[in-house]
């Protein structure tokens, strides 16, 4: 496995998807991930507060971060948010903890706060863990198209 701070970079820079959205991975360890998000324009719904859909895409991006950061890859099986308080601020932490590391399945539990500290969110995400041989499966069902 690569050591957290390749890994880190190589996350932040290997995909439009974050750096388009404002979100940059800021920490990770075994089981855990830490995740920003720049508030401006982009990501703010009709009525000035920051879209839920960002927002769960954040705590999505957290909860698989979390379980790569364990060494293993994934895709998310079952998610559930609940939206506690309207996303207002400069910057929105999200923290994803991980709750369950079984042999095929993990479970983590993200949470995400503004920069005062106020809970905006909490999620619970199901990833369902990708094997060598269901990866090399992918990877051959992908090459024979």
């Amino acid at each position: 496995m690569k050591n957290a701070e390749n890994l880190l970079y190589e996350l932040n820079h290997s995909t439009l998807f974050l750096q388009h959205n404002n979100l940059e991975i800021t920490e990770i360890k075994p089981g855990y991930a830490k995740i920003e998000l720049h508030v401006d324009s982009k990501v703010l719904n009709p009525y000035g507060i920051v879209h839920g859909g960002i927002l769960f895409s954040m705590a999505d991006t957290a909860a698989g971060t979390a379980c790569l950061a364990s060494g293993r890859e994934c895709v998310t099986l079952n998610s559930s948010i609940n939206f506690i308080k309207p996303g207002h601020g400069k910057k929105i932490i999200g923290i994803a903890q991980e709750i369950s590391n079984g042999r095929s399945t993990c479970i983590y539990d993200v949470s995400l706060y503004n920069e005062d500290n106020t809970l905006i969110s909490r999620s619970t995400f199901t990833m369902y863990c990708l094997d060598a041989d269901h990866k090399k499966r992918i990877h051959e069902k992908s090459c024979h198209k």
